[in-house]
């Protein structure tokens, strides 16, 4: 049976005991830290609870067709295969793509110095970091007639305010405790904290090893 997710508030008090309630830390300290440990662990990988997907209509400019970058864009996933491995996956590169208009065309993601080979190309994209945009690279005069759009990223995840639930499931929530427990920070504040920072290391390590393992899982290929 799943384990039910702990509000901020909780995972706070069970740092305070975690620590002995030595820390002199203020809440707003408190919270600060918590955050600082919840988005290192979500920076780790692209895990299952971070992946969504985009869709819209592509945007018209002087140059050509573009999208504009969600605000919580992370990393490009992999979305180009099959599950069954019997089929064989048409990829030159990284199977990420775009899906373009609706027969869901794949366009290739292309690196953004690459970006030149192929301005007069059909069927490619290439992410214009500075500009926060995803650029196609179809010349004007060959556009595509349906010009929708679906790709699926990792987002970043949002820092968690007190009464919010990390995004992760609550079975691990604990992680969250731990790596405070183990901050360095914590660590220079108090001594009893201290004394214990071998064992909440390894508590730490072994639940994040749980929630890697439990990741995989999602991968069915």
């Amino acid at each position: 049976m799943a384990q039910p997710k702990k509000l901020v508030s909780e995972l706070i008090t069970d740092f305070e005991l975690q620590v002995n309630d030595t820390t002199e830390l203020s809440s707003t300290e408190e919270l600060s830290l918590l955050n600082r440990i919840y988005i290192k662990i979500c920076n780790l990988r692209p895990w299952a609870w971070l992946k969504v997907s985009a869709t819209g209509s592509c945007s018209l400019d002087a140059t050509g067709l573009y999208i504009t970058i969600p605000t919580d864009f992370g990393m490009f996933i992999e979305n180009n295969n099959y599950t069954d491995n019997s089929i064989e996956s048409q990829n030159n590169a990284a199977p990420k793509v775009i899906f373009i208009g609706t027969n869901f065309t794949p366009y290739q993601i292309i690196n953004w110095q690459d970006r030149r080979q192929y301005r007069t190309r059909t069927g490619f994209v290439y992410y214009d970091i500075a500009n926060g945009i995803i650029r196609l690279t179809d010349p004007l005069t060959s556009l595509p007639v349906s010009r929708t759009f679906e790709f699926d990223y990792a987002k970043v995840a949002a820092k968690l305010i007190i009464t919010d639930y990390p995004l992760f499931s609550g079975q691990f929530h604990d992680i969250i405790t731990f790596g405070m427990a183990v901050d360095d920070f914590i660590l220079q504040l108090s001594d009893k904290a201290k004394s214990y920072a071998v064992e909440n290391q390894m508590k730490y390590q072994q639940l994040l090893a749980d929630m890697e393992y439990q990741d995989a899982q999602t991968y069915l290929n």
